[in-house]
């Protein structure tokens, strides 16, 4: 079994990217989000305000390690804060390959604005401040997507890299 984790900021084409690698491996696509929605049955919408992130954060992170038992290899897209918090990356990188894909952040703004009701953490802030405020939030996330060992628009330039990666 191979892991390939997908990491980067809400926005920046983390499952969209990982459907296409999944497809092109003929491995599994998972979408952690999806995963807890399904495991669950409630929105991540829902659940962050059930359950505040702190809570969320404990439920992502059970979810995420159920992964462990895959016996197929698989793509999973996480959500832009799972690299963020307890062990997460570390964790991600012992079970596989970590790839961030590492969007431009007008490009991420563009994505964003006005998707505030699907995102819990965007939903935060405070809208006549949201691109300062966003920007601020992803700068406190680069750090921990920068931990991971590949990283898209560096030292992997496009799909066919991260196949290559993947295969060798």
């Amino acid at each position: 079994m191979k892991a390939l984790f997908l990491v980067g900021f809400m926005g920046a084409g983390k499952s969209t990217l990982g459907k296409e690698l999944a497809q092109r491996l003929s491995w599994d696509f998972y979408d952690l989000d999806e995963e807890i929605e399904r495991i669950h049955h409630h929105s991540i919408p829902e659940l962050f305000s059930e359950l505040g992130e702190t809570k969320f954060r404990v439920l992502e992170k059970e979810v995420l390690n159920g992964f462990e038992t895959k016996t197929a290899s698989f793509v999973l897209a996480s959500g832009g804060g799972t690299p963020c918090f307890f062990d997460n990356m570390e964790w991600m990188k012992k079970q596989g390959e970590v790839l961030f894909i590492d969007t431009e952040p007008r490009e991420l703004l563009r994505r964003l604005k006005g998707k505030e009701s699907g995102r819990p953490v965007l939903k935060s802030l405070k809208p006549e401040r949201f691109e300062e405020e966003m920007l601020i939030l992803l700068g406190k996330r680069r750090p921990f997507y920068l931990q991971a060992p590949w990283i898209l628009g560096k030292n992997v330039r496009n799909i066919d890299e991260v196949i290559h990666m993947l295969n060798s």
